[in-house]
């Protein structure tokens, strides 16, 4: 801890507590299906096509605002989907009608997706030595939240609304972009920012940021004939079709499963809850063994995570969250550390290649999101969405520990020939 400055741990903590309160959007998304349908006279089918638009969006948005905080840097791009998120919230609120739900969560809070980049830029500007526990901790906090507020809000059921809650997620929202314009900045040295401010003077903001694109395109292109590279994009969008899988169809698969409602409701608080002591665990696993081993770890325990969510047994939830919890948040800062080692990116130019990978990963979940309602509608269960979830998981597995073990060898060969 004390290698990096108090500032950095500061920023990072308090990111974290906004984001904890901010996981109310999600337990919102989860929980008052049946209740945001009636207010609005429409079907489950809708309230999907929705959730599944704001993915795609989020998905498509996560390399542009990559490319804008390359540009413009990550305070200001937080700060732009700040904003955007307290009208999508707006939007929602006032215009109650289905048109005014798609428009503010389908489509304004799917834009948010432009500040996916941002705190792994963050993390890559102030951290040095400890750079996935900072990620594990920032992405910790939805986590956290979701076990730690779900039954607080269970108990006030009554009092409580979806519409409430999403008043109080407005406020928390600008209290966080009061603490980005304030307290959010750069850690860059005094000549290295006086000799960037010389050269955007130099140069049009919007020919450099075409330039900026058009000269990494064609680097991409290359780098996908990089092994390590592929098989993190395939790893990450089958990480986000597990994700998709259980943030979209997870209470569905115990509602079909006639789960009781006490199994129900443990089993989230103990993904919420797993999620986090799973994500310091494998922070530490991606610090301090070798990142492509510990990858193939994390996918192994998913493959026997939803093993047991498809036998669909008494305890079946309790056994998928506890394994599925423990995975859930290294898959992705921990692969967007190997392809950035993989593909030596600088921090200054990590942004747009960090959205590339964001994109790919929030594919798996649009997939996941629209075949599990067509699995359901086919078969009136999702045994077949949990089948195709095994088999990526699987092959993302084996396809880390292929690239692990190819490396070792390299590596032996290598010393081997210095030694001779």
């Amino acid at each position: 801890m004390l290698k990096e400055k108090n500032y950095a741990w500061m920023l990072i903590a308090l990111l974290w507590l906004f984001s904890f309160f901010g996981s109310i959007g999600r337990f919102v998304q989860s929980y008052y299906q049946n209740d945001i349908s009636e207010y609005l006279s429409v079907g489950r089918a809708f309230l999907g096509l929705t959730w599944s638009v704001n993915i795609l969006i989020s998905a498509l948005c996560a390399p542009i605002g990559g490319l804008l905080v390359d540009k413009y840097g990550y305070k200001k791009i937080m700060l732009l989907t700040g904003l955007i998120g307290n009208i999508a919230i707006l939007t929602v609120l006032y215009a109650n009608t289905p048109v005014g739900y798609f428009i503010g969560f389908g489509v304004l809070s799917g834009l948010g997706g432009m500040n996916a980049s941002s705190i792994y830029v963050l993390v890559a500007d102030w951290f040095k030595n400890h750079r996935a526990k900072a990620l594990m901790i920032a992405s910790s906090a939805s986590s956290l939240g979701l076990a730690v507020l779900t039954p607080i809000f269970v108990y006030y059921e009554e009092w409580l609304s979806w519409t409430k809650l999403y008043w109080i997620l407005f406020v928390i929202g600008w209290g966080s972009i009061v603490f980005i314009l304030f307290f959010v900045r750069t850690n860059r040295v005094e000549q290295g920012a006086e000799a960037e401010h010389h050269q955007d003077k130099t140069v049009p903001k919007e020919l450099k940021l075409l330039e900026n694109a058009k000269r990494w395109i064609p680097n991409f292109i290359q780098y996908c004939k990089n092994p390590t590279l592929v098989v993190v994009m395939i790893a990450l969008f089958t990480c986000g079709f597990n994700m998709g899988t259980v943030e979209r169809h997870f209470i569905a698969i115990q509602q079909v499963a006639h789960v009781h409602e006490t199994v129900f409701a443990s089993s989230l608080s103990l993904l919420g809850l797993l999620e986090i002591a799973g994500g310091l665990f494998f922070s530490f696993l991606i610090d301090r063994i070798n990142r492509l081993l510990a990858l193939s770890i994390l996918y192994f325990t998913r493959i026997i995570a939803f093993g047991f969510l498809m036998m669909h047994f008494e305890l079946s939830p309790i056994l998928f969250s506890l394994l599925f919890g423990a995975s859930y948040l290294g898959a992705i800062p921990g692969g967007i550390l190997v392809a950035t080692e993989a593909m030596k990116t600088s921090h200054k130019s990590m942004g747009l290649q960090t959205g590339v990978l964001i994109l790919v990963h929030h594919l798996g979940g649009v997939f996941s999101g629209y075949l599990g309602g067509v699995n359901y509608d086919l078969f009136n269960n999702y045994d077949l969405l949990i089948a195709v979830d095994i088999g990526l998981t699987a092959f993302s597995a084996a396809a880390y520990y292929t690239i692990y073990k190819a490396n070792r060898m390299k590596h032996s060969h290598g010393v081997s020939r210095e030694l001779s």
